[in-house]
């Protein structure tokens, strides 16, 4: 089965590929949930033998992983925005791992969100989860303001040598892009068949 990275199925639907790279976030940060803007995909792996320069294609930017304590409340208005231009194929379309959502694409932009499951329970607004993202969404990157906030008004925010650092900020992982810890998780586990598994459900 192909790895489906194609600009606009990662930006308006769940994909195998998004579903195969936001697993290895909260992997290897030991997160409960994984974002992953869509957009940070650029292009899908055709079937068979995957090299490298597959996976640096669908991953060009350069973006490391973070891992950070949100709130239920902060994780919907993320993933809020993140629905919120699919007509338009922003960029900003969620992948995720850990957590499953449905939301309706006819409904008023930020008011669009219905059901959210992490491990399979409502989420809860107050709780704290750990999440796993990119630098650049922690960066407010694709308008995720609400990210950025959450890692600026970290106790103790700070960045050195380029790395964020701060109370809520849980993994860091600014010496390895994105893409070379895929590519690292393929070299040791081999065979690569992810799915589309209903994560993300769009309602009428």
């Amino acid at each position: 089965m192909d790895l489906d990275g194609e600009r606009g199925n990662a930006r308006t639907r769940e994909t195998n590929l998004g579903n195969f790279i936001a697993d290895i976030m909260t992997f290897v940060s030991k997160a409960d949930v994984a974002i992953l803007n869509g957009g940070g995909i650029r292009a899908g792996i055709r079937k068979g033998e995957i090299k490298v320069k597959d996976i640096y294609n669908a991953l060009p930017f350069d973006n490391y992983i973070i891992a950070l304590h949100l709130t239920g409340k902060q994780i919907r208005e993320a993933l809020e925005h993140g629905v919120s231009g699919v007509e338009d194929e922003e960029g900003r379309f969620p992948q995720v791992s850990g957590i499953t959502f449905s939301y309706s694409r006819s409904a008023k932009r930020c008011s669009r969100i219905r059901e959210i499951l992490i491990g399979g329970k409502q989420i809860d607004p107050d709780r704290q989860y750990i999440v796993a993202i990119n630098d650049f969404l922690a960066a407010g990157g694709d308008g995720y303001k609400m990210l950025e906030e959450a890692v600026n008004t970290s106790k103790g925010y700070s960045i050195m040598g380029g790395s964020m650092k701060g109370e809520k900020i849980v993994y860091n992982d600014s010496g390895r892009w994105l893409r070379d810890v895929v590519v690292e998780f393929i070299c040791e586990t081999g065979r690569v068949a992810p799915k589309v598994e209903g994560r993300i459900v769009e309602l009428n």
